[in-house]
């Protein structure tokens, strides 16, 4: 037979009873007659096998031995062994920790291997592939004391968290500053906070997780210059890592010659891709149509929130499903604590899951894990899932086939489809494409920080010891050092700030400072006179107008919203207010918005940058011999936290809303100490709360600590 017949005949149950010794036969001879290139082939046909295994009657011993064959070791059924297959699985068995072992296939034990034996890998594998799995197994070795695993966004950094908190009698699992270090450690941080001054001491071993994102394809902004950088740091305390990441083509440019690494690329499958042609047809009503027949739990991928949010109103407003009791309570007290008319409520009231960087952080993760159960059939989604949260899904409808209006690549398309599957659970995944899908070839990953070219950015070169600088890279940024309106000292310590931006306010500090020194002469809070002036200074100076995804339209409004934090309003209170003015204003705009400035403007850009004009103030008085210093730090700090005590607002990487912990602010505040914080956390007797969902959020973020 050939290989299409073959799979054909799997996917017909009554062909398999009735000719198991046959297929299972032909499947032996496709193996047998397979070349490198078509062995892939014939490895999905024997993953579709085991979907209908038990079809296969006496013939199953076939299956195992092709399964022992192919290497796929943890498919294998430890009652049902012959001594050759009983020896295999056993040889590839390791500890995960926490009493538990798992079963590596082939490739995995391999790459386990070598990282054990002090070799530094980079792995190129499909989602499937189990990469994370490794990590796991080399903690477990106890061969290392202090591991620094690194991962692109605080949602990661609480996913991974959780796995890896079974390791807690051994390990302290540190993901704040706010923590304080123990004798042996597991650091689980992102990028920002690998670099933050004084924080990770030794290292031994070193994970970055989504290496792709090293190159300035992935990410040509700070983000990737901030890796680079953590890079950097961590390659300077140690040398033994391991970078994960989906397939590309290779790793080239300087990295090659100046670091000593092995590339692995594998093509290996656990699951089956089965790809459906869509394109062309009516998107609406494809989507409809592809939701309304489909079985199983099903992700929809979405070029953009508000896209998101309209895929999701036209999957509840067309398709009727019946969420769980989990779903029900959430959107029950989303109702309250927001709106009832955010598209969210109505969303999940309908059994739909909404998924993306404008939905708060605790509550995405919790909407995850009701997919995950099967509370709710349809999750729509952005790039914000695809970037290694780890989803159980069938089914993958890609809706759109831009990210941002930027077109998908291939590399992109083929992250977004490896979702589909789930290794013993859904042995072969369906994605379904509505827009016709890249063509073009796999990227090379390749780190400024070693090419140091014209695409290299300025603050990563300045935040590289001058040493380890070439020629091209001191010619890049010859201009900071020749320039004398502020130093490389102040430069560095503003990383997250555009050098540029920095040296062109010092220059305007400069020609200003007597009219505007009433004005930035403070410490602690600043008036509301201040606050504004402060405001004005970042929407001029830091290109204020293009930050926050527009979520404030001017100096004024931001001065407003920032000053409003100090009362603690709450989102549902805002929404009020607003429609008190205006009745007919659109409820999930209002809520966008406002999530938006909190999470963008107050924890992120308003703080680092009013840092950033401290430090450029303070220098330009210290130069000038004025008897006095800025001190805008507790400010900034209080602005970061929305006025709640810092360890609050650290517990919403742990799944706890803000909504839940200020109910209990006073017994959680801990003046920054968010170990105690944590400890009382745990502490909490969830027995006598009586709402469910404020009950499963605090064991949620309680869980491994």
């Amino acid at each position: 037979m050939e290989l299409v017949e073959v799979e054909n005949h799997l996917k017909d149950d009554d062909y398999i009873s009735r000719n198991s010794f046959e297929l299972a036969k032909n499947l032996c001879t496709l193996y047998n007659n397979a070349d490198s290139q078509s062995v892939s082939k014939v490895q999905n046909l024997v993953i579709r096998s085991l979907e209908k295994y038990e079809l296969f009657g006496s013939s199953k011993i076939i299956i195992d031995n092709l399964l022992r064959e192919l290497k796929l070791f943890p498919y294998l059924n430890s009652d049902e062994l012959s001594l050759a297959d009983a020896l295999a699985y056993f040889a590839h068995t390791t500890d995960i920790g926490n009493d538990s072992e798992a079963v590596l296939h082939g490739p995995q034990a391999e790459i386990f291997y070598k990282l054990l034996s002090g070799v530094s890998v980079v792995l190129s594998a499909p989602t499937s592939f189990g990469k994370s799995l490794i990590i796991d197994a080399v903690i477990a070795s106890q061969k290392f004391s202090n591991i620094v695993v690194v991962v692109p966004t605080i949602s990661l950094i609480d996913e991974t968290r959780r796995r890896l908190s079974k390791f807690k009698e051994n390990y302290k699992v540190i993901t704040h500053s706010l923590q304080e270090a123990s004798d042996k450690n597991i650091y689980v941080l992102t990028q920002e906070r690998v670099i933050e001054e004084d924080f990770v001491g030794d290292v031994d071993f070193f994970v970055i997780d989504e290496f792709y994102k090293l190159s300035t394809w992935a990410d040509s902004g700070n983000r990737c210059a901030l890796l680079n950088e953590a890079f950097y740091r961590l390659y300077k305390k140690c040398e033994h890592f391991y970078m994960l990441g989906p397939n590309i083509n290779g790793v080239a440019g300087e990295f090659v010659e100046n670091v000593k690494f092995e590339f692995v690329k594998y093509n290996y499958n656990t699951v089956v891709t089965e790809i459906h042609d869509f394109t062309g047809s009516d998107k609406e009503g494809s989507l409809i149509d592809i939701c309304e027949k489909v079985e199983g739990p099903t992700i929809v991928f979405s070029s953009s929130p508000d896209r998101a949010n309209k895929a999701a109103e036209l999957i509840y407003e067309n398709i009727r499903t019946e969420p769980g009791n989990k779903a029900r309570e959430l959107a029950a007290w989303v109702s309250e604590n927001y709106h009832e008319e955010w598209i969210l409520t109505k969303a999940l009231k309908n059994g739909v899951g909404i998924h993306h960087a404008r939905i708060p952080r605790g509550i995405s993760q919790y909407i995850v894990d009701l997919f995950n159960s099967g509370e709710i059939k349809y999750l729509v989604c952005t790039s914000t899932l695809i970037e290694g949260v780890n989803t159980s899904a069938k089914n993958i409808v890609c809706y759109d086939d831009s990210i941002n209006r930027k077109k998908l690549d291939i590399f992109t398309f083929n992250n977004i489809s490896g979702r589909s599957g789930r290794m013993f659970k859904h042995f072969v995944g369906n994605v379904y494409i509505l827009s016709p899908p890249p063509i073009d070839q796999l990227p090379l990953v390749e780190l400024p920080l070693y090419n140091q070219d014209e695409n290299t950015p300025d603050s990563l070169l300045l935040n590289i010891d001058e040493n380890d600088l070439t020629e091209k890279g001191k010619e890049k940024i010859k201009k900071y050092y020749e320039q004398d309106h502020l130093s490389l000292e102040t430069i560095r310590l503003n990383k997250t700030i555009d050098p540029s931006d920095q040296v062109n306010f010092a220059k305007a500090l400069e020609a200003n400072f007597q009219n505007w020194s009433h004005m930035l002469l403070w410490r602690g809070y600043p008036d509301y006179e201040q606050l504004s002036f402060i405001c004005t200074l970042i929407w001029n100076n830091f290109n204020g107008k293009s930050l926050g995804n527009r979520s404030i339209s001017s100096a004024k409004q931001l001065a407003f919203k920032i000053n409003q934090l100090m009362s603690k309003p709450t989102i549902h209170n805002i929404v009020n207010d607003r429609l008190n003015y205006n009745a007919d204003s659109d409820i999930t705009s209002i809520i966008t918005k406002e999530l938006d400035f909190k999470r963008l403007w107050a924890n992120f850009h308003f703080p680092r940058i009013i840092r950033a004009i401290e430090t450029i103030t303070n220098e330009y008085l210290r130069k000038h011999k004025i008897d006095y210093e800025c001190e805008y730090t507790a400010y900034a700090s209080s602005v970061e936290n929305y006025f709640y005590d810092s360890s609050i607002v650290a517990l919403e990487e742990y799944g706890l809303p803000i909504e839940i912990s200020a109910l209990i602010e006073d017994y959680l505040s801990t003046d920054g100490d968010l170990d105690e914080a944590l400890n009382r956390l745990s502490a909490v007797d969830t027995s006598k709360i009586e709402d469910p969902v404020i009950k499963s959020f605090l064991e949620r973020a309680a869980y491994g600590i």
